[in-house]
């Protein structure tokens, strides 16, 4: 970097004086992006390459008086205002182009039975022998209202607030009132990385429904 910085300083000093007397030959010719780096056509952009590829932490020298003399440039501000716009909306692409891939490998590597416990008996099997962490995500009152037993409460928004209460290192099993609920839940700890987390279908009512015993 040090001897990138030096052959551009001596360029610049050599070609400073005619480059300013030379409205012609000084009018700069718009960059090429390859690779992340900008290049230009023209000898004469120099400054402005300098300006655009070396970070200011990198080459003061360079940056500081490439920024004086670019100014000086007709039409530079809106150069640098458009240089800006396409660089931003390229990173813009380029972080939703990484979303998308990350929730279509999330979706294509859901197993077959979506993350659920689909029974009553399946549930009370994992609580006895598993000890499964039961997980009511309704909201504070339908949890006094009546619960299954053993289940905490942890409504769905501040499900990202309280991740130090779910283990990883047993089944943790999510349920609702009539599992819309759950379901988003499962989704969002699946993200997040808690491959342990699965919804229950049947949900509150499903069990109310089969006389289970509730906990108030």
């Amino acid at each position: 970097m040090k001897l990138v910085t030096a052959f551009l300083l001596g360029f610049w000093l050599y070609f400073g004086t005619f480059l300013r007397a030379s409205p012609t030959f000084a009018a700069v010719t718009a960059p090429q992006i390859t690779n992340r780096v900008e290049t230009v056509d023209s000898k004469n952009s120099l400054m402005e390459l300098a300006s655009y590829n070396f970070p200011r932490s990198d080459c003061p020298e360079i940056t500081s008086e490439c920024s004086q003399s670019m100014q000086e440039m007709p039409g530079m501000h809106e150069k640098q205002r458009m240089h800006g716009m396409y660089r931003e909306r390229g990173n813009s692409e380029f972080n939703n182009r990484q979303v998308l891939t990350r929730v279509q490998q999330f979706l294509v590597s859901i197993p077959s039975d979506y993350y659920t416990v689909k029974n009553i008996d399946t549930l009370k099997t994992l609580a006895q022998e598993k000890q499964a962490f039961l997980v009511d995500v309704r909201e504070p009152k339908e949890y006094a209202s009546g619960h299954i037993k053993g289940a905490i409460n942890i409504p769905l928004r501040d499900l990202t607030q309280n991740l130090n209460q779910i283990p990883k290192n047993r089944p943790v099993i999510l349920y609702c009132t009539t599992g819309y609920r759950t379901a988003m839940g499962v989704m969002a700890l699946q993200m997040l990385g808690y491959r342990n987390v699965k919804g229950f279908p049947p949900s509150f009512e499903g069990w109310k429904a089969a006389g289970e015993d509730l906990e108030r």
